[in-house]
């Protein structure tokens, strides 16, 4: 997906890091388009429209198309703007082009702890999962922990939700990529599973409801 081709009215979400490992993400919906840059609603958080401006501050925005598929902007800036008398955020990317989820679905945001058993590894990991989708999933990992994982290799993502539901998350490492604090893995599942369709109906249902809150709260 060309930026110049993100449509009016689809819901865009960011994520945002500052530097470190912790991360949040915001929804909104884009009002007006252009060539270089996107006015969407202003993103809120309590209430309270959210300020981007910092020392290391990343931002990342995910669009899908008509298809249904992701797309990834990187190093996005993000500006309060006023127009015709409303206020709206102004998305400015570097990127011309997005990146395509290559996993081919809808990836839904985690970063929770989570143990993980991989091929070639002795002890099992004990690092983040960042996200998954019906078709994979995304975990982090410290580079001072040294460790090799090459693509191809077999993984097991095993997490503990609160109710004490075991969930296992099974798959091979397709790419890898380095970023500011960490090295991401991303793995492809060779099949999909009742578990975790549940899992990430679980997941999504907990956001939604999360959401209204938030929402009531800006009434």
């Amino acid at each position: 997906m060309n930026y110049s081709d993100i449509p009016m009215g689809v819901k865009v979400q960011i994520s945002v890091t500052n530097g470190g490992d912790s991360q949040a993400r915001f929804v909104s919906r884009v009002m007006k388009t252009g060539d270089k840059s996107l006015l969407v609603i202003p993103f809120m958080h309590k209430g309270v429209r959210v300020n981007f401006n910092g020392t290391n501050v990343k931002i990342h925005m995910e669009v899908p198309d008509g298809e249904g598929n992701n797309w990834t902007f990187k190093n996005c800036k993000i500006e309060t703007v006023k127009k015709n008398g409303l206020l709206y955020h102004r998305i400015i990317t570097p990127m011309s082009e997005g990146i395509e989820n290559r996993r081919g679905e809808r990836r839904t945001y985690v970063w929770q702890p989570a143990i993980f058993t991989i091929e070639g590894i002795t002890d099992q990991v004990f690092t983040t999962l960042k996200d998954v989708s019906p078709s994979g999933f995304a975990f982090v990992v410290d580079p001072k922990k040294r460790l090799v994982i090459a693509n191809g290799k077999n993984v097991t993502c095993t997490i503990n939700e609160r109710d004490g539901t075991v969930i296992h998350l099974r798959g091979k490492v397709i790419r890898k990529e380095k970023m500011d604090q960490y090295i991401l893995y991303g793995c492809r599942s060779a099949e999909k599973t009742e578990e975790v369709l549940n899992f990430i109906e679980r997941l999504n249902r907990r956001k939604e409801e999360q959401e209204k809150k938030e929402q009531q709260a800006n009434k």
